[in-house]
């Protein structure tokens, strides 16, 4: 079994190079593919394919045989032509080659005439592949991070044998509850009402009322009528850089249009692993 962490250009084989052409293809949803898949034809029995995609996206499922060459030189045109009779021999709807080192002219010549696509995937070139493109985005974020300090409080007595009491107490979401009159909690504690108010603040000293409100300290209820506070703001900076290279490593371009994407090698054998080799 292929080990996606452990396999890197330098060490890939033929058969390898078959599973990422089929782990890009099943990234997509309601996608079904098979590898090295035995496809029936007109003429009697199958033909082996390296890769067969289902695609049940639109209306209709469309079929797609993919042939991979792994060579060391420019596929030819009799690659193409033996994909073109595979087509016309089966019902598969469409037909693509993907190469490791591309295409000769008479392949891109036959192929425009039969429908059938061309691609080249292969390890990214920084300079050839990136020349007109940026590469690395070196990141500045300023995060200014808001704090709350409550100053005063307005609490009044409520029972009679409250008056005059000097009361000390560390407000907690659990503890903060604001209550109705009635002594019915409201589902709003005093430290949701103060971090509301840190959105839509600048930096100062503000006072916020509150009408028929009770808050339960040291066990008694007590009515809370203003809280004095103050905002400040503390900044910091986190710097980082993004890498095009560190999320792709493989170049996918269509010999015949003018598609070109970069690819992750790791998350496409990732992907067969988890949606072919495991369905086989």
């Amino acid at each position: 079994m292929v080990d996606p962490e452990k396999t890197e250009w330098s060490n890939l084989d033929w058969k390898s190079y078959q599973k990422i052409v089929a782990g890009l293809h099943a990234l997509g949803e309601d996608v079904e593919v098979e590898h090295e898949y035995e496809y029936p034809v007109h003429s009697g029995g199958t033909k082996e394919m390296d890769v067969v995609v289902w695609d049940k996206r639109g209306r209709y499922t469309v079929t797609t045989l993919i042939e991979c060459k792994f060579q060391g030189r420019a596929i030819k045109k009799e690659v193409v032509d033996s994909l073109v009779g595979v087509l016309d021999n089966s019902d598969a709807d469409k037909g693509v080659v993907v190469s490791k080192n591309g295409f000769q002219s008479g392949a891109k010549e036959r192929a425009e005439g039969s429908g059938i696509e061309l691609w080249t995937l292969r390890q990214i070139i920084p300079d050839i592949d990136l020349e007109d493109r940026i590469r690395q985005v070196n990141i500045d974020l300023t995060v200014n991070q808001p704090r709350i300090e409550v100053l005063d409080m307005d609490v009044r007595a409520v029972e009679e044998e409250q008056e005059g009491r000097e009361l000390e107490a560390t407000f907690t979401p659990q503890n903060s509850m604001i209550y109705t009159l009635d002594r019915e909690p409201t589902g709003e504690t005093l430290l949701d009402r103060l971090n509301q108010r840190l959105n839509s603040v600048d930096e100062g000293e503000y006072t916020e009322e509150f009408e028929e409100s009770l808050l339960l300290i040291q066990g008694e209820f007590y009515q809370l009528a203003s809280v004095d506070y103050r905002v400040t703001y503390s900044s910091g900076t986190i710097e980082y850089t993004t890498d095009l290279l560190d999320d792709a490593d493989l170049t996918l371009k269509d010999e015949l249009g003018d598609t070109h994407e970069f690819v992750s090698l790791t998350e496409a054998l990732r992907t067969f692993v988890e949606e072919v080799d495991n369905n086989d």
